[in-house]
């Protein structure tokens, strides 16, 4: 009786398509958690950027008349963009179409890479020689996106205020609503 030699038995194929089948069902699961995670990061890396330009312009002296004065935080800026988007844009916050443009570039605030989400800064005072009363934020940073497209945002929240030395710190507590819609 002559044996086939070449080709794969039907439990031979049966047994790769298990073991592909299970590694997809360990994979799929991963990525998605991993890529959704990835777009989530963008909202607290660009507040964390922003309180940082926040906190150097705070703390620089500004021509303010005739003399040069610390403690300042130039007006609001945002929702910028405009409008939220499923997948990354590019976006420049200081073009003059951009709501707040004077604000980011006055804060040098340019994030580099493309967004998801919008920004808005938002100061409880304006000006210089600026001090917040104790346990009320002197500045609120705001992230909103809509990852999915349903119009239900997500929004991420730091706020920031002024310590004993003068400093503009970020509170630790980052506020988040609908992480993920």
């Amino acid at each position: 009786m002559k044996r086939r030699q070449e080709g794969m038995t039907i439990v031979e194929v049966c047994t790769v398509i298990c073991i592909a089948g299970v590694v997809v069902a360990a994979f799929v699961p991963t990525f998605v958690r991993h890529l959704r995670t990835s777009k989530i990061a963008e909202a607290a890396q660009m507040l964390e950027e922003m309180h940082r330009v926040a906190a150097v312009y705070y703390a620089a002296r500004h021509e303010v008349g005739s003399s040069r004065q610390a403690h300042c935080l130039p007006q609001a800026a945002g929702p910028s963009p405009a409008a939220t988007s499923s997948s990354a844009v590019d976006v420049d916050f200081g073009a003059p179409t951009t709501p707040g443009a004077a604000t980011w570039t006055a804060l040098g605030f340019q994030p580099t890479q493309p967004l998801r989400y919008r920004y808005t800064f938002a100061p409880s005072q304006v000006g210089c020689d600026l001090h917040a009363e104790r346990g009320h934020p002197l500045l609120v940073m705001r992230a909103e996106g809509d990852l999915d497209g349903d119009g239900a945002r997500s929004t991420f929240e730091r706020n920031a205020s002024v310590d004993a030395e003068g400093n503009l710190v970020r509170t630790d507590i980052l506020f988040v609503r609908n992480r993920v819609e």
